[in-house]
């Protein structure tokens, strides 16, 4: 097991790009989760209705897999979400 020590220097080394892919999925994985937990579905409930297993719904909002993006559609639609692409404020590469 890594101590403490170790996996901030993990943590820090890793890409600033990468950090931002990594928290965007957070967030869809978030709003995917409260809103089966809104609607009072369970995660078998929502798997059905989109066509997937129950423990990829419950992996996905678990963190131990990365959604594809047509599963985060099928996800959002079903939830009766809407995904929105906004402008960050910045460009890569400046």
């Amino acid at each position: 097991m890594k101590s403490w020590s170790e996996k901030k220097k993990e943590i820090q080394s890793i890409d600033p790009v990468r950090v931002n892919e990594l928290e965007a999925v957070a967030q869809l994985v978030n709003a995917i989760h409260r809103r089966r937990v809104e609607l009072g579905w369970t995660q078998k409930e929502l798997a059905d209705k989109v066509g997937l297993h129950q423990e990829s719904v419950a992996r996905i909002e678990n963190g131990g897999s990365v959604p594809r993006l047509d599963t985060v559609f099928r996800l959002a639609i079903a939830l009766g979400l809407e995904l929105k692409l906004q402008n960050r404020g910045f460009r890569i590469g400046s």
